[in-house]
């Protein structure tokens, strides 16, 4: 029900924003950038019930907290660069979401490796 809400709180901004964009351009942007960040601000809800339940994941898998932080963090960096890539894309600046898309799929690549390289280790009995 709550991403309903969300749902129809986007689609009716959009219809607002199309209205607008015909009288004033520069208000229909600002009403964009205003309903993605509301949006955005109510994302924070479901990712505090995100975070319980991977808190009680870590409770019953004793040793994979690190793997939880690398979870963490990549879900925050996917989250920002996409937030940040819209904003972009909606401003008229292709350019700009694109090299933040590609930076953000880069560092998530980046946090990545070292648990790419522990399984390859698990894996091969390499480096024991």
């Amino acid at each position: 029900m709550e991403v309903m809400k969300v749902a129809l709180f986007g689609i009716v901004a959009v219809i607002l924003i199309l209205v607008l964009k015909s009288w004033r351009s520069d208000w229909a942007v600002i009403l964009s950038l205003t309903a993605g960040v509301l949006i955005a601000l109510y994302l924070v809800r479901f990712l505090v019930d995100l975070s319980q339940v991977l808190q009680t994941w870590e409770t019953y898998l004793q040793g994979v907290s690190e793997y939880m932080s690398v979870l963490w963090k990549a879900l925050g960096i996917t989250y920002l660069c996409e937030f940040a890539g819209n904003l972009c894309r909606d401003s008229g600046n292709t350019l700009i979401a694109g090299q933040i898309e590609l930076c953000g799929k880069v560092a998530v690549m980046l946090l990545g490796m070292p648990v790419l390289w522990m399984l390859l280790q698990t894996i091969t009995g390499y480096g024991g």
